[in-house]
């Protein structure tokens, strides 16, 4: 398999596309640490299933503290990090840009982009030593749309565009790779509950409507993107971003 040996941090790995892409990376070789302010158990179970190892660390990633003790544990437990799969994130709520309350602008842009700083600043520092790593930075199709009502969402994911393109340079020579992923709409829990049903049926209509291939995104459409931004078959790619969104935005 071609991650055998390779230790996997996947954030927001409790349910969802962190799960999804924690079990794909596992079914594939990689040893997962399932990080989530939420309980893990379930994607721990799931991974071992697949035939791999697992273990679950609760961290919240606006956090340097807890971020750092991650990936302490991953190499106590491991002995190394070889991926870093920044996926947690704060959806937000579909709203009008001056109905944002302070308090939520200031949570998404802590989870969404600071929290993906802390996890670099953590994992980075054991990928060195290797002289190898990949960093999967979760971003969203959005920042090629610019819906609006989603402004403080929107925002956030493309600092995570922009914060990957400025790490993948500052990382030259240190043999990591760092990338984006932009997904489209897909179709989890936490994504369909944005708004009323009628609002998310809408939404999903009009992209339907926009792509080229004429289906909702499910989880497993993303993760061959994450395994493979994880394998030594990007080992020449970095800086990119990795549009995955049925054809929705061309760019």
């Amino acid at each position: 398999m071609m991650l055998d040996g390779r230790v996997a941090i996947v954030t927001g790995a409790a349910r969802g596309l962190g799960q999804e892409y924690s079990v794909a990376l596992a079914r594939n070789g990689a040893k997962i640490v399932a990080a989530d302010i939420l309980p893990c158990e379930a994607t721990v179970a799931k991974v071992v299933e697949a035939g791999s190892e697992a273990i679950a660390v609760k961290v919240d990633v606006t956090k340097e503290p807890q971020t750092r003790a991650m990936a302490e544990e991953a190499v106590r437990r491991f002995g190394r990090i070889d991926v870093l799969v920044n996926n947690a994130a704060d959806l937000g709520r579909w709203i009008a840009f001056d109905q944002i309350t302070e308090e939520e602008w200031d949570r998404v842009m802590a989870v969404n982009v600071k929290g993906i700083w802390n996890c670099c600043k953590a994992a980075v520092p054991a990928m060195r030593r290797q002289g190898k790593g990949k960093i999967i930075n979760v971003s969203s199709g959005t920042i090629w749309m610019g819906p609006p009502l989603y402004l403080h969402y929107v925002a956030s994911k493309g600092a995570v565009f922009a914060l990957t393109r400025s790490l993948a340079r500052e990382l030259s020579g240190s043999g990591i790779n760092v990338n984006t992923l932009t997904p489209g709409y897909t179709m989890t829990q936490a994504a369909t509950s944005l708004g009323d049903r009628e609002s998310v049926e809408t939404v999903k209509r009009e992209l339907l409507n926009a792509q080229i291939i004429k289906r909702s995104e499910q989880p497993a459409d993303l993760s061959p993107t994450v395994v493979f931004l994880a394998s030594d078959g990007s080992d020449f790619i970095t800086g990119q971003a990795f549009n995955v969104d049925g054809g929705g935005a061309l760019h």
